[in-house]
């Protein structure tokens, strides 16, 4: 068992070598070569040498595939033709034509309304007449109004042909904030695509006879659960789906995310509960008909095989099937293997064949709960004496304790989330999962009688419209979960280190360990390890954070406290990525900020208000602030909403309101009072900052229009919101509207008289912001001009007497 695990945590740490480290492969050949040498002359060394060689051979793996991902040939013929489709440049990618793709579906057509989704793998495209071949995953958005057959005939493994446009995965460059682009890459889609129309997707081959057979048992699944469950709810049948079949693309974003905060969102990943459900199903069935061990095993191994090529979970099914696989062969040849050394033994088989699966967090959700479970085998086992109802609860209570313990750094690491709520909803979730999963396989039966489809359906809905309803738990006792920063990684190794010792050693030293272990877990829940960035407290300090086409900064006030003005999002709202979570909240944490003293919105358009929900969740503004009220606007509504329920106080601004912040004054400029009602948020109704310190003066403009830019100059021509007498000697404009032309007219370069200018926009964004007129503008001006798209996020600093710029990249 010992010599499993070993080889195991060595392919392990040479493929995390490969995929962290760029490695030279020629250093890697060298030490493979010596660790071969050192297994066959060095008796006394031998598992440590053959640690060694599967180091190597991992870390080679990984150097390999990760090369191949982030390097595909698929960039590499863009980038020569149209030019800035390299993972290395900045971009944006060149703007080109369609371009007519040859690709194989990799998973079924899924509907996304107004158009569809699919996954595919390009195999040529073509240039000037010429097929060229390349290799690269895409990700394709379909346009236009996809007819339910047309979803249907694009199936997993059949070759398209299709006019693609392609692009590049956005990215955000703060620090703090991964690369997304990178790590879809690492995870199979190198580039994004889209089709105008479905009716230009032509099929010109079907998949493999196996894959084509697999594509109509997902459709007889989807068939079925539609008949029978979706009636009851449309959740429901989504939620039936994803289970029996691995498809969540139905489950709707809100309910996604409540399973996720309420720690039971694992349970439409088919995984090893699913597969073990399945195997005790047929080993259970074919005792029933009086089949041998080895039959029934056998059996169990074709059918999990099957299993495997219907399902579209993809890698979290392959371990799951893995490791019933190994576990059934040693079975199958009477060779009683400890589960410890099956786990082993799956580790490192599923790291050889797919190294870069080290970066997916489901393979660490995968096996570390794999190994919590059988962790604490040995304390269930105490519970023999009990009573067999109690035995049954205390059981899953440590199974479940067991599982949050081990997976708490990698809940904080992955998702930014620890939940304590799992451990008690993970007692009802589970067994609503299997009864989901026995029902959906009884749906089946409908084929054959009305009568037990309709009983099918209705259990099954039953079911999961209780394991969603469970997630109210969390309504009722919001602390149980929590946002947290990812923690450092040697915080997580001390996590672990000290939580292994306190398994092996005994008496005191291992409530000692215990307790460090217990400390340490709790700086992970709060951040409590989480430092401010030193700066003297006679400065300020102002950073516009690269949120693509949207804007958000973060003012940091001389002598402490900060303010966020706007959240960023996507320029027309919608779409699954939350800028809040995913980009402002770890760049915000990443510079020690755990909370904000005021957030202000200058206005409702989605990408200044988009991110603000995932703001007032973990920094807890003391109040929220805002322009022109918009009653009819939803996402002004709920964002009121969300912040009196947590205890932000909510206050409108107007022209004319002012206050300090240690020596720095802020002094509101627009909008004026209203006169009439606002039907829908308008750019001109943005509250516009003056932010003096000392001899500096920042003038944020929100999405103003040069009408409102004339009427601030006239003001201050009139002695309204401050003289141009007293303009301070160093002057910063955040120009309006992105860049945009109708905004950052010459009346107001002229009275303002900047010498700096920021802008925030996204790279290559369809409206092309900056204008060129504006940088024309403030060229002629003198200004020094930073921009996001090219500079990532930009850090202005002053004393008040001087200002220094830092830009994310050189």
């Amino acid at each position: 068992m010992h010599v499993a695990m070993a080889l195991a945590l060595g392919v392990l740490s040479g493929a995390c070598l490969g995929v962290f480290v760029d490695v030279p492969a020629g250093g890697l050949w060298i030490a493979l070569g010596i660790a071969v040498v050192a297994v066959l002359v060095a008796a006394r060394a031998t598992l440590a040498a053959a640690v060694l060689v599967f180091a190597c051979g991992g870390a080679l793996l990984a150097t390999t595939d990760r090369r191949h991902a982030l390097h595909s040939t698929l960039r590499t013929v863009l980038d020569d033709r149209y030019g800035g489709f390299l993972i290395d440049s900045l971009g944006p990618e060149g703007v080109h034509p369609p371009v007519l793709t040859r690709a194989i579906l990799t998973e079924d057509a899924s509907s996304d309304p107004p158009g569809a989704q699919m996954r595919a793998r390009v195999v040529a495209i073509q240039l000037e007449g010429e097929w060229r071949t390349v290799d690269g995953g895409v990700s394709v958005s379909i346009g236009g109004d996809v007819p339910a057959e047309a979803i249907l005939r694009l199936r997993a493994g059949r070759t398209v042909t299709a006019p693609l446009t392609f692009r590049r995965p956005a990215r955000y460059l703060n620090p703090g904030v991964p690369d997304f682009e990178r790590s879809l890459a690492m995870n199979g889609t190198t580039l994004f695509a889209s089709a105008k129309s479905a009716l230009l997707i032509d099929v010109i081959s079907p998949g493999l006879w196996r894959q084509e057979r697999a594509a109509d048992v997902r459709a007889l699944v989807r068939r079925a659960s539609a008949r029978w469950v979706r009636p009851h709810s449309a959740i429901s049948d989504a939620i039936v789906t994803a289970v029996l079949i691995g498809d969540r693309t139905a489950l709707p974003d809100d309910v996604r995310e409540r399973l996720q905060a309420a720690g039971v969102y694992h349970v439409l990943a088919i995984s090893g509960g699913n597969i073990a459900i399945l195997v005790g199903c047929v080993l259970l069935l074919c005792r029933c008909i009086a089949l041998s061990g080895r039959t029934s095993t056998a059996a169990t191994m074709a059918l999990l095989m099957v299993y495997a090529q219907v399902v579209v979970a993809g890698p979290s099914v392959f371990r799951a099937v893995l490791m019933a696989m190994i576990y059934l062969a040693a079975r199958l040849i009477d060779h009683r293997a400890p589960p410890w050394q099956a786990i082993a033994v799956a580790v490192a088989t599923t790291v050889a064949l797919d190294p870069l699966d080290v970066v997916d967090a489901g393979f660490l959700l995968t096996f570390a709960a794999t190994a919590a479970l059988l962790g604490v085998v040995p304390f269930v086992a105490r519970l023999r004496p009990y009573p067999a109802i109690l035995r049954w609860l205390l059981a899953a209570v440590l199974a479940s304790l067991a599982t949050e313990v081990v997976l708490l750094p990698v809940g904080a690491s992955a998702f930014s989330r620890v939940t304590v709520v799992g451990i008690l909803l993970n007692l009802v979730a589970i067994p609503l999962m299997t009864i989901v999963q026995l029902a959906g396989f009884a749906l089946g039966l409908g084929a054959f009688s009305e009568a037990a489809g309709e009983w099918a359906g209705w259990i099954a809905h039953q079911a999961a419209s209780a394991l969603v309803g469970s997630t109210r738990l969390v309504d009722v006792l919001p602390w149980l979960t929590t946002r947290t920063p990812p923690p450092p990684p040697l915080l997580v190794l001390l996590y672990y280190l000290t939580g292994g010792i306190a398994i092996f050693l005994r008496d005191g030293r291992r409530f000692r360990a215990a307790a460090i272990a217990a400390i340490i877990g709790a700086a992970i829940v709060t951040g409590a390890w989480l430092v401010p960035e030193e700066r003297p407290r006679d400065q300020l300090r102002l950073t516009m954070f690269d949120v693509g086409q949207g804007e958000a900064m973060h003012i940091e006030w001389p002598g402490g406290g900060s303010m966020l003005v706007d959240t960023g999002g996507a320029p027309f709202g919608g779409g699954g990525f939350d800028i809040g979570d995913r980009v402002l909240r770890p760049a915000l944490w990443a510079r020690g900020v755990r909370h904000v003293e005021r957030l202000l919105v200058t206005h409702g358009d989605p990408d200044h208000i988009g991110g603000a929900r995932a703001i007032v969740e973990s920094f807890s503004p003391e109040a929220l602030l805002e322009g022109i009220p918009v009653p009819r606007n939803v996402a002004v509504n709920e964002l009121r909403a969300e912040s009196r329920v947590r205890g932000t106080v909510v206050r409108e601004v107007r022209a004319g309101d002012e206050w300090r912040q240690g020596d720095a004054v802020v002094r509101v400029l627009s909008p004026e009072v209203p006169d009439w009602e606002r039907p829908k948020v308008r750019n001109d109704d943005s509250v516009v900052l003056e932010v003096r310190y000392r001899d500096v003066a920042i003038l944020l403009t929100g999405d103003i229009s040069a009408d409102v830019e004339r009427q601030l100059v006239k003001n201050w021509e009139n002695g309204v919101g401050g003289h141009l007498k007293r303009t301070p000697a160093i002057r910063i404009l955040k120009v309006a509207h992105h860049g945009s032309r109708t905004s950052t007219s010459d009346a107001l370069i002229d009275a303002w008289r900047p010498q700096f200018a920021l802008i925030s926009c996204g790279r290559g964004n369809r409206f092309g912001h900056p204008a060129p007129d504006v940088i024309a503008r403030l060229e002629r001006a003198g200004v020094d001009v930073y921009r996001t798209d090219r500079d990532g996020a930009i850090t202005l600093t002053t004393d008040g007497r001087t200002v220094s710029f830092t830009p994310a990249l050189p």
